[in-house]
């Protein structure tokens, strides 16, 4: 009578197939085996190990027949996670490890043909969507910035509605007006007052309304200085964006666009005697030169100039303004 050969993996069973390493196994895949899953328990794969095998399958591709194979093997099998849901902890850990990962071109292709032509339902979107109350709820110093409701008609679908923050505007809260903002605009204007703590990123309806409206692209800080300085009760410690755009524009003309130090393409306008020790010299074209950017860090901050002496300068304007202040 013929020897039964026992599983080398040593489960105790009959061995039935032998791989190309010359061990038998009683089961066609090992990880099938009950003695190799319980030398496995509990074991670590060593780096070395982990180089080797990632040397073995670099760029190997799985063929047609492999790829069949598997998909006759997952067919009619349900992931172990359906139904579940992953730990706050297990979220975070996925969050951290792929932070400062770009997604590569061939990625991004990959995801654009599998989602080629497919639409999404408005039952789809309307899962998706946050409704007002939740909003409320996670974000109440926004909701009690910004007015929201439901676009007439649309409640069932959550469609939420604000203002335009354009006084002028037909859709501004001044003249009962509504508009539809984009998630990613709604969402961009809740994180900078519930995480940054400031108020940009304001709620325009259209670009028009947004470079009409004279707090678009103004921080507190300036909103608060250019109130001082329209009631009289600050000066005016420097000059306005047009001004010194001229100012630039004829600088650069003394110089013929070109660097004073290397001759290459002038970028930047630099201040000769600085701002905060000269300042009634600040639209003065011959208090001016063209410099390059590697330039004006290499020459323009130095001595008088440089970063360290200018931060103890205080003019004698701003001591001006702090007196007017107090």
């Amino acid at each position: 009578m013929k020897e039964k050969k026992l599983c080398t993996y040593g489960c105790g069973k009959e061995a039935k197939f032998q791989f190309k390493n010359g061990k038998w196994c009683c089961s066609k895949y090992i990880y099938k085996c009950s003695g190799f899953i319980k030398k496995r328990v509990g074991k670590k794969r060593s780096q070395e190990f982990k180089d080797k095998m990632s040397l073995i399958k670099k760029g190997v591709k799985a063929t047609d027949e492999t790829k069949l194979k598997l998909k006759i093997l997952r067919t009619g099998k349900t992931s172990g996670m359906k139904g579940k849901k992953q730990s706050f902890e297990t979220i975070q850990k996925r969050r951290l490890a792929t932070i400062g990962q770009k997604r590569t071109n061939s990625f991004r292709k990959k995801l654009s043909l599998i989602n080629k032509g497919k639409v999404v339902t408005e039952e789809t979107k309307s899962k998706l969507r946050f409704s007002i109350e939740q909003i409320k709820e996670k974000y109440p110093t926004f909701s009690k910035i910004e007015e929201m409701r439901y676009e007439p008609g649309k409640e069932n679908i959550k469609i939420i509605q604000v203002h335009c923050k354009n006084h002028n505007c037909s859709n501004s809260k001044e003249q009962g007006g509504w508009f539809t903002p984009s998630r990613s605009f709604l969402f961009s204007r809740i994180r900078t007052i519930e995480i940054e703590g400031s108020g940009g990123s304001y709620l325009y309806c259209s670009d028009e309304c947004k470079e009409e409206c004279p707090l678009f692209n103004k921080s507190i800080s300036q909103i608060i200085k250019l109130d001082k300085i329209t009631a009289g009760i600050i000066e005016d410690p420097w000059y306005t964006s047009q001004e010194y755009q001229t100012w630039r524009q004829k600088v650069f003309e003394l110089d013929s666009n070109k660097c004073v130090y290397c001759e290459q393409l002038a970028t930047i306008a630099h201040h000769i005697l600085p701002q905060k020790t000269h300042p009634e010299l600040n639209l003065d074209p011959e208090n001016g030169i063209s410099v390059c950017k590697k330039c004006h860090y290499k020459y323009g901050h130095k001595g008088e100039c440089s970063t360290g002496n200018l931060g103890k300068l205080v003019c004698e304007r701003i001591k001006r303004i702090k007196r007017k202040e107090k």
